[in-house]
């Protein structure tokens, strides 16, 4: 089981600058923004729920509601979780291994992270696309449906963004130049 261990010299870090201090940046305000969208799903529920058993008065379109902002916040994580790789690793089969050869194995797992979050940022913008186009909309509350998929387009080119900066971070260790 792999568990979270903190460096000891973490704390003791400068913000990163540059490149990685840009991408920093902007998945650390996105992740933020997600859990906002996830605090404002809970508020919603609890009036919805509340509502319901006291009032007999839900939220209208409450699940429709949150199945788009669940969408939109899940995906807002992604692009830290890859930035400081945090996604979850099976070590079991690659501790023996030494460090160049591991940063290998992650190399070529960023690099395949990296394209199919490529591939899904071009396919959820034609989505957006489509879905403006044939005028969709959500059954209860008829919200346009392209609106919260083009909400998920950022979060998936920040995604690809900071996946091909990990790739760069690993074939540098695989190499064996300090990064």
């Amino acid at each position: 089981m792999a568990e979270y261990v903190e460096r000891a010299d973490a704390r003791s870090e400068s913000p990163p600058s540059g490149v990685a201090g840009m991408l920093s940046r902007a998945a650390t305000w996105l992740a933020m923004s997600g859990g906002f969208v996830f605090c404002a799903l809970i508020a919603m529920s609890i009036v919805s729920i509340v509502g319901r058993k006291l009032f007999s008065s839900p939220v209208q379109g409450d699940v429709e509601l949150m199945q788009m902002g669940a969408a939109v916040g899940a995906a807002a994580f992604l692009p830290l979780c890859e930035l400081h790789d945090n996604h979850i690793k099976v070590d079991a089969l690659t501790s023996w291994m030494g460090g160049p050869a591991r940063a290998a194995l992650d190399t070529v797992a960023h690099l395949m992270l990296t394209v199919a979050a490529a591939a899904i940022t071009w396919r959820t913008g034609m989505a957006v696309r489509d879905a403006m186009s044939y005028g969709e909309v959500s059954t209860l509350l008829s919200v346009p449906v392209w609106q919260p998929v083009a909400l998920l387009v950022p979060s998936f080119a920040l995604l690809t963004l900071c996946g091909l900066y990990r790739v760069v971070l690993s074939f540098n260790l695989a190499c064996g130049r300090s990064v």
